[in-house]
């Protein structure tokens, strides 16, 4: 382990974002969503509030989440390409599977097996999450079982 990941370990660094406001609050809309496809304006302020306490937001030139909701416009263009993306890997995915058999090792493709950054980023950040989202069970055991 290098000098520096075992610093970023000790004092638990919250990653940083790097988009506006707007951007920021266009992907809170986009997660309760996906949890709960009739909007909820509660919901909404509930999972800013959660991604605030594992993603280091400047939401300037606004005073809190409450007030970017509020005042702010959401910007989605981050989501759409997003959306792209994981549209994308679910397609390879669903490819490999429909060619190799449902049992098939998908390589990078597979998140939860993965050593790429974004594979180790993404899981890190969600067994973050976990401290404050409830999650499944099921879901629950396979967040534990991830190394930090």
């Amino acid at each position: 382990m290098g000098v520096l990941s075992f610093f970023l370990k000790l004092f638990k660094f919250k990653p940083g974002w790097n988009g506006t406001p707007e951007m920021f609050l266009a992907m809170v809309m986009e997660m309760q969503s996906r949890n709960n496809k009739e909007f909820s304006a509660r919901e909404v302020l509930q999972w800013g509030e959660v991604m605030q306490k594992v993603i280091k937001v400047n939401l300037a030139p606004y005073k809190d989440f409450a007030d970017l909701m509020e005042h702010g416009q959401p910007d989605f263009s981050m989501v759409e390409k997003l959306r792209g993306k994981m549209d994308e890997l679910n397609h390879r995915r669903e490819l490999k599977q429909a060619i190799y058999g449902e049992n098939v090792d998908l390589g990078d493709d597979d998140v939860m097996k993965s050593n790429s950054d974004g594979a180790i980023f993404a899981r890190n950040m969600v067994k973050d999450l976990s401290k404050h989202v409830h999650f499944s069970e099921d879901d629950q055991k396979k967040l534990n079982d991830i190394n930090d």
